[in-house]
């Protein structure tokens, strides 16, 4: 009989799995050529480390597992019984950087473990253990070697297993971090492991973009001066890619080649001063020739990415460009983001900025080990989960919570910079401002008060994709925001981060008290207790307004049918015209434009 959720005795069981990379070849045999007495005084541990032939290191996955000391271990897995907790703070969706509290791109996911230290016996993580002259349990402990042998941990991929006894790893639930810190062995042989998602990548303080450039001026320059060509001193040609532009104190300059004189001087060729909105100024010997990233109409999902990948270092498995090319086609075709970003500047910030203005957010997702990206958008074509709390929600979980602080009734977007060198959050750097307000919200038979948020934009060069901007974050944002939360029964654990669900409590009425549906958006989940229990945090799934009804409407062919001829899957991607009442042939409600 298949151990799952609904089996009767069912016994959790938690596997903690490292990827360790491990040098595939073998000490000595070529194309290693590591020798005894040569290049050591005894054989590698192959690892990085060890190594004694770096330049054909060649590594390959090692598979380290760990569970509780239990009386029945997985069967078919080399399992070292010496965990003692898992825990782990799921990543949080924060939709279009909508809530302040939750940082641009949401809250990253963490596992924190812990393990009890031993003596071991090197099977497994030592090839050569039988040829030491030593007994391995003998010399120090599990952790304590593979820590001097392992010291370049960080960012090894961490995953943690969720299932039952007599379950394979594939049928468990799977999620994935990166190591990020270790702690100890201390005095009671405790070891502490902290692990993140994997857009800690792009944290500001590992991630800049553009990467910070080493070369300075060799002579002064009056402002009058012609730097043709410009020569430069402490850096090399390949930190200068041309065409392209620099920044120099306040000024930015063009520039067309660049050729190494010697080890001690480059030089740009082809200079232009005073570029993008910058004035000419005076500079001197040793002022810092700062090479400047610039983007020119490009869409978001294609700009994320290169910034995840080229300044974040983020792996491209983790990013499922196709699915993220799918979403933007439909959803962000008018965005076209351009600007020249002058300094290097976290990461994090930069996506920050885009997914606000372009009206998409990414998020990691532990399960599926990838980078997910969702528009701003209905839920046209997205599967639904139905919960109510009666099948589904444990008793005296669900709560519901209001959050004022996120409705807005203004949206302010300043665009149209005039110069990139000067401070992004001032007013008068910008040459245009799009104003939309939401009078119906302000005035006193609604919120009665003004809610603004402005926007300040490097990268929305047009009114159009402005206007987008000011009037989409509106839809979503015009009334207060709303979150529930609860927990559910390991049978119900399959709805996960990203998610949406249709919800039904006996505490979410409409105005005649009856049980209202509401659409939520699950923006974190967590399984507290491993294959028993999952907590969730849901936010109100908005488009139109609380009180607004109807199917969002879509361009279509012109030989589409009549809505009566239509199927349920061409309902959803088109569009009609409805009656005087605003109602389809049939009675369905009408549509709504996008």
């Amino acid at each position: 009989m298949p151990m799952n959720e609904n089996t009767i005795g069912r016994e959790p069981l938690q596997i903690i799995e490292i990827e360790q990379p491990l040098c595939s070849l073998e000490y000595g045999v070529s194309p290693c050529t590591a020798e005894i007495g040569v290049t050591g005084s005894i054989k590698c541990f192959n690892t990085s480390k060890t190594c004694q032939d770096v330049p054909n290191y060649d590594p390959a996955p090692l598979l380290l597992r760990f569970c509780k000391p239990q009386a029945k271990l997985p069967e078919g897995i080399f399992c070292i019984p010496s965990l003692q907790s898992a825990s782990t703070s799921p990543t949080q969706i924060n939709v279009v950087g909508g809530s302040r509290s939750k940082g641009p791109l949401g809250i990253r996911a963490e596992l924190s473990v812990t393990f009890k230290d031993h003596p071991y016996s090197d099977v497994l993580v030592d090839k050569y253990r039988l040829e030491r002259g030593y007994i391995a349990t003998d010399r120090g402990s599990y952790w304590s070697k593979w820590l001097a042998r392992n010291p370049y941990y960080v960012s090894y991929t961490m995953r943690v297993y969720d299932g039952y006894v007599g379950q394979s790893l594939a049928e468990m639930n799977k999620r994935t971090y990166l190591i990020d810190s270790i702690s100890g062995p201390d005095s009671n042989q405790n070891v502490s492991i902290r692990a993140k998602d994997v857009l800690k990548l792009a944290d500001n303080e590992k991630a800049q973009a553009p990467i910070a450039s080493t070369g300075e001026l060799i002579v002064d320059y009056s402002d009058a001066a012609s730097m043709d060509p410009m020569r430069i001193t402490g850096g090399i040609a390949s930190e200068y890619p041309a065409p392209g532009k620099v920044r120099i104190n306040k000024e930015i300059f063009s520039y067309t080649g660049v050729t190494t004189i010697d080890e001690t001087e480059i030089r740009l060729t082809g200079v232009s001063r005073a570029q993008v909105g910058t004035d000419a100024q005076s500079q001197d010997a040793e002022d810092r020739v700062q090479w400047c990233l610039e983007y020119n109409d490009i869409r978001p999902d294609v700009l994320t990415n290169d910034l995840l990948t080229t300044y974040g270092d983020v792996p491209s498995e983790f990013i499922p460009l196709t699915e993220w090319n799918a979403e933007a086609s439909v959803w962000l075709e008018q965005f076209r983001l351009s600007t020249l970003i002058t300094e290097p500047t976290g990461v994090t910030d930069l996506l920050g900025e885009i997914t606000e203005q372009a009206l998409f957010y990414i998020w990691w997702d532990e399960r599926d080990e990838k980078i997910k990206l969702r528009a701003l958008r209905p839920s046209s074509g997205d599967t639904v989960t139905s919960i109510d709390n009666f099948k589904n929600i444990l008793a005296g979980t669900f709560e519901l919570k209001a959050q004022p602080k996120e409705r807005i009734s203004q949206v302010w977007v300043f665009f149209g910079q005039r110069d990139p060198t000067q401070k992004l959050d001032d007013d008068q750097n910008y040459r245009r401002v799009r104003v939309r307000v939401d009078a119906d919200a302000e005035s006193d038979l609604q919120y009665g008060e003004r809610r603004i948020k402005k926007i300040y934009s490097r990268w929305l060069q047009t009114d159009a994709m402005a206007i987008q901007t000011t009037a989409r974050l509106l839809i979503r944002f015009r009334d207060t925001p709303e979150y529930i939360a609860f927990a559910v029964d390991a049978k119900d654990r399959s709805m996960w981060t990203g998610d949406l669900a249709d919800v039904s409590v006996d505490s979410v009425v409409d105005v005649t008290g009856a049980n209202r549906v509401n659409r939520w958006q699950v923006i974190s989940a967590e399984e507290t207790v491993s294959g028993e229990v999952t907590e969730y945090q849901l936010q109100r799934f908005e488009y139109g307004g609380a009180d607004e009804q109807g199917q969002s409407a879509f361009w279509m062919l012109s030989d589409a049918p009549i809505y009566a001829d239509a199927t349920e899957t061409e309902r959803e991607a088109g569009a009609w015209w409805g009656d005087q009442f605003g109602l389809m042939p049939n009675g369905d409600d009408g549509y709504k434009w996008l």
